[in-house]
């Protein structure tokens, strides 16, 4: 079973389940939402409210600044120590500043595998638009990596085209309303079921 098929058993089944939100600065929701929720707590409000799924556990580990060598080294502290159900990781957009998308993938590949060796499902999110030039090579990258990998996708940037300017706090930076995209487009991709009040929580 690939791992969106076993992510919609565990959203439709009865036992709690334990995410964990792994990346950068995105992830992380740090300063250019101004104080609004990141997707990963909008995500935590859809499914242990809206849902009903109140003893699911929804862990934000996210580091302004990160890149995939940081996951890498701090996986344990970030994501295993956690023993997550379900593993979404955000890591890219700052590696496409001047790593090549092989050096990347180098990295990423043994992180979904420990993290599959755990137990825990895997969810890779491609980066958003933004003036960064590697972000398109890295965009492919991770579609093909997660095809690859049997993960799940959560692709927000194939979403934000266009991209509307009021969804940014910076150019690279969602805000708070690009941050209800982002809770919307994970929502979807994850396969939340469609009786969901979520919408109506974002």
């Amino acid at each position: 079973m690939d791992d969106l098929a076993a992510i919609k058993d565990l959203l439709t089944g009865d036992e709690p389940v334990t995410w964990v939100f792994a990346g950068d600065s995105i992830v992380q929701a740090a300063r250019w939402t101004d104080g609004a929720r990141g997707y990963a707590e909008l995500f935590s409000e859809c499914i242990r409210h809206e849902r009903g799924r109140s003893l699911d556990v929804v862990i934000n580990t996210g580091v302004s600044g990160w890149r995939s060598t940081n996951l890498a080294a701090n996986l344990d502290r970030a994501v295993l120590r956690h023993t997550p159900d379900v593993t979404v990781i955000g890591v890219g957009t700052n590696d496409a500043k001047d790593t090549p998308v092989e050096d990347y993938l180098a990295v990423m590949v043994p992180i979904i595998d420990r993290v599959r060796q755990s137990g825990s499902r895997v969810a890779l999110q491609t980066p958003v638009p933004g003036p960064i030039e590697g972000i398109p090579a890295y965009v492919e990258a991770i579609r093909t990596l997660a095809a690859e990998q049997g993960a799940a996708l959560v692709d927000h940037h194939a979403r934000w085209q266009p991209a509307d300017p009021r969804w940014y706090g910076d150019p690279t930076h969602p805000n708070a309303e690009g941050h209800r995209v982002m809770a919307l487009t994970l929502i979807g991709a994850l396969g939340v079921p469609t009786s969901s009040r979520c919408p109506a929580a974002i």
